[in-house]
């Protein structure tokens, strides 16, 4: 099964700001406000302040916007709330206290897409 083509943009995106430990859960047969979670880390406010935005301009390229944007200011814990996708977007030490992933540990972890490396591009 492949991830549809706007979680793999979140993936990618994420990915194109060094974000690490990202994972997609799908929570649609267990909350009632969204379908997916996206989970993922940077190594500092100034980091996931950058995933975010990379993400948010990713998808505003597919015309989509989010609802709310949410830590912007702190920069530990960054939200994006698109209705039926939310982003985290957090550090190390905040993901731990919280354990999201342990709230939502009963959703379908969705595969990611593997990642591109340069030395296996096709050259012409």
């Amino acid at each position: 099964m492949t991830l549809d083509s706007r979680l793999a943009t979140v993936v990618d995106a994420a990915r194109s700001k060094k974000a690490f430990r990202i994972r997609l859960v799908d929570v649609s047969q267990i909350a009632s406000f969204t379908d997916t979670m996206a989970f993922m880390s940077g190594g500092s406010d100034r980091q996931n302040r950058a995933i975010a935005e990379a993400i948010e301009d990713a998808l505003k390229l597919a015309e989509e916007r989010p609802i709310s944007r949410e830590g912007e200011a702190n920069g530990n814990w960054v939200l994006l709330d698109y209705g039926n996708l939310v982003v985290h977007v957090m550090d190390e030490e905040t993901r731990r206290h919280y354990n999201l992933e342990g709230l939502w540990s009963t959703g379908r972890e969705l595969e990611l897409p593997a990642e591109a490396h340069p030395d296996s591009e096709v050259r012409s």
